[in-house]
């Protein structure tokens, strides 16, 4: 116990990476490869579903451990799952004190599992939980639970649900939900059965924290579709921007979104994007990290940027940088690779101006054009444009390539864009 207690307490108090979504173009390789610890980065599983209907857990798991028991009991000393697994949107909400704490332990199929914290601030919703498997799959998990709230079934959300391998089993985890409707400030939060006969645990949800939103209403047009701006709204752990376009058009993963303050600032996005019908009319909610501190104006400009072809590369490592060419929008810089139990991780850096999808796509081949397994998603060193992304299954003596997207030069539509002022009404 006393080693897994120093284990954790390093983990908490050394640097940690900016969790990244998993965008929908990688494989399953990434949602079921154990990561390992290396220097003072964390590796991490992670999940992330696109626009959903209806979308669910299932957790099939092992029974508590002495030492699981032991790390309920720690956890609240030692840190915060938010801490270990947040972005920093979430980081920053646990720290301005918005998070609450919990100790609601569960057992869901195999799994006994305690949920130790959540966080809403009006947006998402955030569970911090912990849980002891002999599985290697962790994400066994995400087939056949779904919420309610107030008894209600919620419908129409994403969500996503990474988790850390602490040591022996012992796994620490953080469930996002993203309802697409409006939630009431205090209501409680059902995880049950797919087929509603089981209420597997009910939490207390709270909101906390201050929010604004801004009304925007302006619009133009965009491939012959009204658009319309809704509004932009700031929130402790995330900034959202919705819009609407006329009839039942899908922009989603087309058309993209800038969002820079007076400074220009641009706002990372955190890879969620999200879809509701009403009507004749579509709603989209682009969700990004949120400001350091209220800007006095920000202005939203949309674009496409599209790949037109990829680039190819033999990652010869001769101990110094590598620049890959991405096209008119930037570079992509190869500044360090590690093997390690077959396993190799890069180490790189990106320049442009599209840097979120820059890094989305990143692969290597063997010699005979196979792919190597990608264990997680490229995940940000915080406070730098520098990642790192881990590939399994790797000999440090076979012939290998490395491919990422080239771009077409970025198409910024100057008519569409909108000037907002956040200290009045717009």
């Amino acid at each position: 116990m006393e080693k897994w207690e120093q284990q954790l307490k390093e983990q908490v108090n050394c640097q940690l990476p900016e969790n990244m979504d998993i965008f929908m173009t990688q494989t399953l390789n990434e949602l079921t490869t154990k990561h390992k610890h290396k220097r003072s980065r964390r590796r991490l599983f992670y999940t992330s579903t696109a626009i959903t209907a209806s979308l669910a857990f299932l957790v099939g798991m092992a029974s508590l451990s002495p030492a699981f028991a032991d790390a309920v009991k720690s956890i609240p000393i030692i840190g915060s799952v938010f801490e270990l697994l947040g972005d920093d949107g979430v980081k920053s909400g646990n720290q301005l004190g918005i998070s609450q704490k919990l100790n609601q332990q569960v057992r869901i199929g195999d799994l006994d599992v305690t949920f130790i914290e959540s966080l809403y601030d009006g947006s998402c919703i955030h569970l911090g939980w912990i849980a002891s498997t002999l599985n290697d799959n962790i994400f066994e998990f995400t087939s056949n639970i779904k919420f309610t709230v107030n008894g209600k079934p919620v419908w129409n959300y994403s969500s996503g649900a990474p988790a850390l391998n602490l040591e022996n089993g012992t796994y620490a985890g953080r469930l996002h939900i993203d309802p697409k409707e409006k939630l009431p400030d205090k209501f409680t939060l059902g995880i049950v059965s797919l087929d509603e006969t089981t209420t597997y645990v009910e939490i207390p949800i709270e909101r906390q924290g201050s929010y604004q939103t801004i009304p925007i209403a302006k619009s133009g047009m965009w491939k012959d579709y009204e658009m319309s701006y809704d509004a932009l709204a700031l929130y402790p752990t995330t900034t959202q921007l919705t819009f609407r376009l006329q009839d039942t058009y899908s922009a989603i993963g087309i058309l993209e979104f800038m969002v820079r303050d007076e400074h220009d600032h641009v706002l990372r996005t955190t890879g969620k994007q999200s879809m509701s019908m009403t009507g004749d009319s579509s709603e989209y909610k682009y969700l990004y990290e949120p400001f350091d501190s209220q800007p006095n104006h920000v202005t939203i400009t949309p674009y496409i940027s599209t790949v037109y072809t990829t680039a190819k590369l033999n990652l010869d490592w001769k101990g110094r940088p590598i620049t890959i060419l991405q096209g008119e929008v930037g570079s992509l810089i190869i500044l360090d690779q590690q093997w390690e139990n077959n396993q190799l991780t890069l180490t790189f850096e990106v320049t442009g101006e599209r840097i979120n999808e820059q890094v989305s796509d990143i692969w290597l081949y063997d010699r005979m054009g196979n792919p190597f397994p990608r264990v997680s998603p490229p995940i940000r060193i915080e406070g730098s444009d520098t990642y790192e992304v881990t590939f399994s299954n790797v000999n440090s003596t076979e012939s290998i390539q490395i491919a990422t997207p080239v771009f077409n030069p970025t198409k910024y539509f100057q008519d569409l864009e909108v000037t907002v002022d956040m200290k009045k009404p717009n």
